[in-house]
């Protein structure tokens, strides 16, 4: 018979950082709050996880925002409570499929920090999908694009205008051999002339990590110092299959400064 832990599903949102793009509002609010559509993004978030099935999650927030978790957590985990106070008739609203835990980031900051506080939270779970709160993706679930996979990264097609503000995978066919983080616009010709525009991908904010790769995690160390993500999946790639699944799917980012007023 199947075990429990092998039937659920696990989850992290990365939302360790103070959102500093967007101080305005960040020092009031946790960036995966700001409304989407006239819903917060954290529900958009939380959707797209609950259509994997029976989920366990850990939201992992910057310590700053440890008091306003404590409410949050209770509102996310039982979002008709609201409706039956207020009594306004509106339909019970629940999630019974994802349990979700709001924990504080321990340790340095960097999105490897919040997947390896969630790995330990959960007690090492076979697997661990990955979401990064400031991305969300209306009317698509990457998450269902990599769950037929081992450790699996979330990509769209290669612009060279976005380049510089991306993680740049450097693929064979449809698996990472390769990342070049931020390139200017030199490194990116020199990129696209040495290894062809289709063979190039921009990393978004979703990723499938199995037991391997998160047990690699826990002894990554970069050569410069820098705990990212992106470059611990490239490190990976250079022994094991990292699998890049492609989409043109538009993406909202929840971190980006508001357009200048004219």
């Amino acid at each position: 018979m199947e075990s429990v832990k092998e039937k659920r599903n696990f989850a992290v949102i990365a939302a360790g950082g103070l959102g500093t793009r967007r101080a305005d509002w960040s020092r009031y609010l946790p960036k995966e709050y700001f409304p989407v559509s006239g819903r917060p993004g954290i529900v958009l978030l939380l959707e797209e996880v609950a259509r994997l099935g029976d989920v366990r999650a850990v939201m992992v927030h910057h310590p700053y925002y440890t008091t306003f978790a404590a409410w949050a957590s209770r509102v996310l985990n039982m979002p008709d409570t609201y409706d039956r106070l207020a009594s306004t008739g509106t339909p019970p609203r629940r999630r019974p499929e994802v349990a979700l835990d709001l924990i504080p980031q321990s340790g340095p900051y960097s999105d490897i920090t919040s997947v390896l506080n969630a790995d330990d939270h959960l007690n090492s779970p076979e697997h661990l999908y990955v979401l990064y709160s400031d991305n969300l993706y209306p009317g698509a679930c990457p998450l269902s694009l990599l769950r037929e996979h081992e450790t699996a990264v979330f990509a769209r097609p290669y612009v060279r205008a976005e380049a510089a503000h991306r993680g740049v995978l450097i693929c064979d066919r449809d698996h990472a051999v390769g990342l070049v983080e931020k390139p200017d616009a030199s490194t990116s010709q020199e990129l696209e002339s040495r290894y062809g525009r289709a063979n190039l991908a921009l990393l978004e904010g979703r990723a499938r990590a199995d037991r391997n790769f998160l047990d690699f995690l826990h002894t990554y160390r970069h050569p410069a110092g820098e705990p990212k993500l992106s470059l611990a999946i490239a490190a990976y790639a250079r022994t094991a299959p990292v699998r890049v699944l492609r989409s043109d799917t538009p993406v909202t980012d929840l971190g980006a400064p508001p357009p200048a007023e004219g």
